[in-house]
């Protein structure tokens, strides 16, 4: 494995590391994952987001692609083997990998924010805070994966304990 990879996991949350039993190797192919998926993308990717914060809040955006790829791949697809625009396809016609992934993701920063911060939101308040849009909310929000609280009057508040989180504001 590259030193980057060793290098990234070192500065990753451990407790979310163990809970999903990510390694080295899961981190390289959540690399491959996010080029693949984000080739085109000219703004800032979420590989250099996860890179750049590190920590609880870059172990979250491991997290939720480890999950999302993992769940393709118990499917018997080969995301990994796709070009740009067929993964997108594919997640589009496989959406319940990425509203599950999104859930699993912001319930560990449920827990994270609970640890570190000692404050509670619930999963659909953090899934809002965390989006500029509500793409991912209404998927969420509309999915099978279960009936969750919106606590709208929470957002801005859970907003800011994420920056707390990202290390944007001070703890």
């Amino acid at each position: 494995m590259a030193k980057r990879h060793r290098d990234l996991l070192a500065r990753l949350e451990p407790v979310g590391l163990n809970r999903y039993q990510i390694t080295e190797t899961d981190i390289q192919t959540v690399e491959k994952y996010l080029s693949i998926i984000q080739k085109k993308l000219t703004v800032e990717t979420t590989w250099q987001e996860l890179v750049y914060y590190g920590g609880p809040y870059g172990t979250s955006i491991l997290i939720h692609e480890i999950v999302e790829i993992r769940l393709l791949k118990a499917k018997g697809l080969e995301p990994l083997r796709q070009r740009t625009e067929a993964l997108q396809s594919m997640l589009a016609q496989n959406i319940e990998a990425h509203i599950i992934a999104t859930y699993e993701e912001h319930l560990y920063l449920q827990e994270a924010v609970s640890r570190f911060l000692r404050q509670k939101f619930e999963v659909a308040t953090l899934i809002k805070a965390n989006r500029p849009d509500e793409v991912d909310l209404q998927l969420f929000l509309e999915s099978d994966v279960g009936v969750y609280l919106l606590e709208e009057e929470q957002v801005d508040e859970a907003r800011q304990v994420l920056a707390r989180l990202k290390g944007e504001q001070e703890v």
